[in-house]
């Protein structure tokens, strides 16, 4: 692409250790007055059309957030260009979208009307035996992600025993005052939004959080082992930013859902980021960093190491054999992807494409 508005890119959906879990509610916040739902089975352009789209107004200098697929990084769930208040949404399973505002805010474009029937349906029983088995290899994934999940909260609660919560609650006390100041909680609490910026992937671990700051940002860094405090900190410092009225994004752990990564308060252009093994970050720039582990106590942890080792070791032979399931799992659906793919009318594709950029731009002129 050629170099103009800035590029952010987050999940709103991710493989986790308690099944999909989807924050798609989240993708197009109230400010969006325009929202595009695309239908479409797999291999229909849903994914491509706003992938050109983003490459359009990005060439503009329009900034742009790309909602990355976490089960296909190669593909997009949806597309957000906050200043001209659009937003382009996958509608398919498994992150279905109900129309709030059907004609008025949403419109729905069915891509299926591209398509010729007639040649998808003569692959209709090796259609069907892909999907199956997608759906088999995904559940089997999940399972082993929620074991995952059971492991990690071992090594977790170990850990957590280890800990001086008093003093990783004074940490948090001074990083708040840091952060927000002498602000006064506000009569309107600030709006919380909810996303993935890191996803197991086909691929493997994937993270994104490097796109979420910006070159003057101020950039903190949280580390520790799990149990620590990490997703605890966060939260408090999510929680008084927002009752101070600030907007604030919450990115999710995709090991467990409930537990907070990332902190981003938009309005103050300051993020807090966790740096771990799997999702390590080290930010270009100025930077200031916290370790949790320095309120650990060294001879317990020197006494369950054995232990705290194998509950790693264990976690992270559940995960690469879950990420190896997910990765069958998208083969699978690549080969569905080419029978529709094969009965497409893309010139067609391309005319809608060319109408709905056009009405996206002129948003910028009206």
């Amino acid at each position: 692409m050629i170099k103009g508005g800035r590029v952010k890119r987050v999940f709103p959906g991710g493989n986790t250790g308690i099944g999909f879990h989807s924050f798609f509610s989240y993708i197009a916040g109230s400010d969006i007055d325009r929202i595009y739902v695309l239908k479409g089975g797999p291999g229909t352009g849903k994914s491509t059309l706003m992938k050109n789209i983003a490459e359009a107004v990005i060439n503009k200098g329009f900034g742009v957030e790309l909602h990355q697929c976490a089960s296909d990084n190669n593909s997009l769930d949806g597309l957000v260009i906050p200043t001209l208040k659009v937003a382009f949404l996958d509608g398919m399973k498994p992150h279905l979208y109900d129309p709030q505002f059907p004609g008025a805010v949403d419109e729905i474009l069915n891509l299926g009307e591209y398509w010729n029937s007639a040649g998808i349906r003569a692959h209709t029983q090796v259609i069907m035996a892909a999907v199956t088995e997608g759906s088999r290899l995904f559940r089997s994934a999940y399972r082993y992600l929620g074991a995952a999940r059971e492991i990690h909260e071992n090594w977790e609660e170990k850990i957590g025993a280890m800990q001086d919560w008093g003093w990783v609650n004074q940490e948090s006390h001074q990083l708040c005052k840091d952060i927000l100041g002498n602000r006064p909680i506000a009569a309107s609490p600030g709006r919380q939004r909810h996303l993935f910026v890191s996803a197991f992937t086909p691929e493997g671990p994937k993270s994104y959080v490097q796109t979420l700051a910006g070159p003057a940002s101020r950039r903190i860094v949280i580390k520790g082992q799990p149990g620590a405090g990490k997703s605890t900190l966060l939260a408090k410092i999510a929680t008084a930013a927002g009752e101070r009225g600030y907007h604030v994004e919450n990115y999710h752990s995709p090991i467990d859902p409930a537990k907070l990564q990332h902190v981003l308060i938009p309005e103050l252009d300051t993020l807090l980021a966790t740096s771990t093994e799997l999702f390590p970050f080290t930010p270009e720039g100025e930077y200031s960093a916290l370790s949790l582990d320095y309120g650990l106590n060294r001879d317990k942890m020197n006494r369950h190491q054995p232990e705290l080792e194998a509950d790693r070791q264990t976690f992270l032979q559940l995960l690469n054999t879950a990420i190896g399931l997910i990765k069958k799992a998208r083969e699978a659906h690549l080969e569905v992807e080419d029978f529709y793919v094969a009965n497409m009318d893309f010139a067609a594709l391309d005319r809608l494409q060319e109408r709905l950029l056009t009405q996206v731009l002129g948003r910028a002129e009206a």
